[in-house]
């Protein structure tokens, strides 16, 4: 796991998100960031499924059919006169679509590893905000009860202890130093369970590197097209 990196990378997009958001230069812009990444775990955990009881469908969602966009998943390029043919009673020409060779399918995503990763955005991006960018991370984490259920509920406490504690030192001047050496801690701790999560969800950390990597991309270009 190569955090310098990640770090470093996290940071050219955090840039260039002010470039395009120059209204958020000077202001606090640790709350948003933290509630993100609790509503990212949300999104994480959804995709998991495990904790849905209620539910007879509780298949982690990792591999999911994309359907072509030059075909509409149907395979035919010349889908788009299908209503027309339907209104004049003709049947048009079927013209197989060279993208998917006719199958209207793609490829799979996974996505499962796809929120996990929005998740290690926004957890890069807050040790950005707060000041806290270790050089390594090798400890993976696992909580007491450990599963994955657990492993969540003790991940989604975290930022709202790195929000307690920064508040706390706001507060008392004369214990700053202290409260930010246990904001740190909480941020250390947050990292770890996060990983040790990755672990078990069955994620490797090239897997989870590769995909930040691609969405990072990804979220340059919908900066640049106003996402």
């Amino acid at each position: 796991m190569d955090i310098k990196k990640l770090f470093e990378t996290q940071a050219a997009l955090d840039e260039h998100i002010m470039q395009e958001h120059p209204e958020l230069r000077g202001q606090n812009n640790l709350d948003w960031k933290l509630l993100a990444l609790q509503v990212e775990l949300g999104e994480c955990a959804n995709e998991w499924r495990g904790f849905k009881k209620w539910s007879k469908d509780q298949e982690p969602r990792t591999a999911v059919v994309c359907l072509c966009v030059t075909c509409q998943g149907t395979g035919d390029e010349n889908y788009e006169t299908v209503t027309e043919d339907a209104e004049s009673g003709c049947k048009h020409e079927f013209m197989k679509c060279e993208e998917c060779n006719g199958t209207g399918e793609i490829g799979y995503r996974n996505p499962l590893l796809e929120e996990y990763v929005d998740c290690l955005h926004f957890i890069l991006t807050i040790g950005l905000e707060i000041g806290c960018t270790p050089i390594i991370c090798d400890v993976a984490l696992t909580v007491p009860d450990s599963d994955i259920t657990n492993q969540f509920i003790y991940l989604m406490e975290e930022p709202f202890k790195i929000k307690q504690n920064l508040r706390f030192k706001d507060i008392h001047k004369n214990k700053s130093a202290l409260a930010l050496n246990t904001a740190f801690s909480n941020y250390h701790r947050m990292l770890g369970i996060f990983k040790g999560l990755g672990e078990m969800l069955g994620f490797t950390w090239e897997q989870v590197e590769e995909s930040y990597y691609a969405k990072n991309k990804v979220n340059h270009a919908r900066q640049e097209s106003g996402y």
